[in-house]
């Protein structure tokens, strides 16, 4: 079993795994503020790793050496104005790198501590008493406080992707909600995502909401997300009777590490022309005014777009749409015939699709998958595409 000193270790180096993956991010993250008038994704780095180094040439190194520790309060304004500016100043992997390099530098000079250096009672050259376990652990807080408002930032823009992958023929813009319309086909296109802010009275809001939809013949129908605004949406439509449906995992892939497709029989398409059409409406069983909904919406969509086709001795087997956005390529309405299932073609077509985005320069994809789809999870697993957050849908009942 693994001592506390080596838990507490464990955990102070989680920094290194999550920096090391933030190095793939591009300047458009780096240089974002987790909110208005907060550090962006660069300062905070720059910050870590500049803590880091005092704390290893401060404490650790003097612990080690048997000397006094130079530990000691300091203006941390001057300090982190300094840090701030280092990192606006440095290239990304450069700083990432640093940063990880650092963090690895204090745990494993700590980890070679003896058990009395390590446990040792020390003072800081202030006079205070000085733990190593108790800074650690205080650090270990400070990371997190940090990584979270980071996660949300990259969260929240695959969510904006996702929004402008699968668009709505119409979206109106009510107090920071969105509210889209596409004639009652699909839940995505046709449901309200709070995103963007809130400020009037919610009760209000909600039947204002509610009236719109109903004018237009539609279930009124809530997207809950991690950053639905208010925070208490989900509670208070759950007290109004809304049923809770499809909880839905967002998961992402680095392209890097996915392999090349294997079946060469493919059709690419930048339209959704009539024949990719004929396909998804009989692999999805869509009705005709679905398939005219579904060809409204996806002739509008402004980023640039694949509709592939995977073909067997001719003869369609699986089908589905790309789009890229930022250096990301999402992916919908992937589908395998139903004769054709559970033979790899849904895979065959995937590794198409991004391989196509790969070609045009994305480095991540992202996807959309409900939960408890099984086999589709599965298969997205063994593609190599991991969990990154959860949403679910909130629909008024005994809606006529």
């Amino acid at each position: 079993m693994a001592t506390e000193k080596e838990q507490l270790l464990r955990s102070f180096g989680e920094w290194i795994s999550f920096v090391t993956e933030l190095a793939n991010e591009g300047e458009r993250v780096w240089n974002q503020s987790a909110a208005t008038g907060k550090w962006t994704v660069r300062e905070v780095v720059a910050h870590i790793l500049r803590w880091d180094d005092y704390f290893y040439n401060e404490a650790i190194a003097k612990a080690a050496a048997g000397l006094p520790l130079t530990v000691k309060h300091l203006d941390y304004d001057t300090f982190n104005e300094a840090a701030k500016a280092y990192g606006k100043n440095t290239p990304i992997a450069e700083l990432a790198g640093q940063s990880a390099k650092s963090r690895k530098r204090i745990i494993d000079a700590v980890a070679k501590l003896t058990n009395e250096q390590y446990e040792a009672a020390y003072a800081d050259a202030d006079g205070h008493p000085f733990q190593m376990a108790q800074y650690i652990k205080d650090f270990i807080w400070h990371d997190q406080h940090h990584i979270e408002p980071i996660m949300k930032l990259k969260h929240f823009r695959l969510e904006e992707m996702s929004l402008n992958g699968w668009p709505a023929l119409q979206t109106l813009l009510y107090d920071g909600w969105l509210l889209r319309f596409a004639e009652g086909y699909t839940k995505r296109s046709n449901s309200i995502n709070p995103i963007y802010g809130h400020t009037l009275e919610l009760d209000a809001k909600i039947r204002a909401c509610e009236k719109q939809y109903e004018q237009q013949g539609i279930r009124t129908i809530f997207k809950i997300t991690p950053f639905s605004q208010p925070a208490s949406l989900d509670e208070e439509l759950a007290s109004r009777g809304y049923e809770l449906i499809d909880r839905t995992i967002v998961k992402t892939v680095r392209l890097a590490d996915v392999l090349s497709p294997s079946h060469a029989d493919i059709r690419l398409e930048n339209m959704p022309a009539e024949d990719w059409l004929d396909v998804l409406t009989l692999f999805s069983g869509l009705t005709e005014e679905q398939r005219s909904i579904t060809r409204k919406m996806l002739e509008q969509l402004a980023l640039e777009k694949c509709f592939a086709t995977l073909l067997e001795n001719g003869l369609p087997v699986a089908c589905g749409f790309a789009v890229i956005e930022d250096g990301w390529i999402g992916l919908y309405d992937i589908v395998t015939g139903p004769g054709n299932r559970n033979k790899g073609y849904g895979e065959q077509l995937i590794l198409h699709l991004l391989q196509w985005g790969k070609g045009r320069g994305a480095a991540d994809s992202y996807l959309l998958v409900v939960k408890n789809n099984a086999p589709a999870n599965r298969l997205y697993e063994k593609i190599g595409y991991v969990p990154q957050y959860e949403y679910w849908y909130r629909a008024k009942q005994n809606q006529q």
